[in-house]
């Protein structure tokens, strides 16, 4: 093969990937940005994970819950959440008013919509309403339960599932900061 074709099609290619590179690098830092959790340290533990500080959500209007939706059994309990350097990152027993409220989380792979109902001013129930994910749901079906074990959006993100975590927890923070008392 001639060398100068070698060459050309190198150059080709490399304009190529540096081409994509540029046009996703902002949407990529700022899903990276969202996701690297920031250490703090404290009296009581050497060095502690806190969860990332986002700004808040736009709000959203509660809307009533249709019977046909996917529900997550299970009472809910309050759980104590680390305490971080922003005190409305961690969430309280009776902090929220009572209702459904619903959110959406978006991601490089897709978005998810999710339906929180509060009752007695904690988390009774996540349900997610709807997905326009590239993955199964299957990916992420334990995360509703784990939103109202712990009374927060603060949940783990999945393995293999990193964007629709990210996804799931950005709706359950825009539902939350609609249901908050006060």
């Amino acid at each position: 093969m001639h060398r100068g074709l070698v060459a050309l099609s190198a150059s080709a290619v490399a304009a190529i990937y540096m081409a994509g590179y540029l046009r996703t690098q902002a949407a990529d830092a700022s899903i990276e940005a969202a996701a690297v959790p920031t250490l703090t340290v404290s009296q009581s533990a050497p060095v502690a994970a806190a969860a990332p500080t986002l700004p808040p959500p736009p709000t959203v209007a509660p809307v009533p819950q249709a019977p046909s939706q996917r529900q997550v059994p299970g009472a809910p309990r309050a759980v104590p959440t680390p305490q971080t350097a922003s005190p409305p990152a961690a969430q309280t027993q009776g902090q929220f008013k009572d209702g459904t409220y619903s959110g959406q989380g978006t991601s490089r792979r897709g978005d998810v919509w999710v339906s929180v109902q509060i009752q007695g001013g904690q988390i009774a129930n996540v349900t997610i309403t709807r997905s326009t994910l590239q993955y199964p749901l299957r990916d992420i079906a334990n995360l509703p339960s784990e939103v109202v074990q712990r009374q927060s959006a603060q949940v783990d993100i999945v393995s293999r599932a990193t964007y629709s975590s990210q996804a799931f927890r950005g709706a359950v923070t825009q539902a939350l900061s609609s249901a908050r008392a006060g």
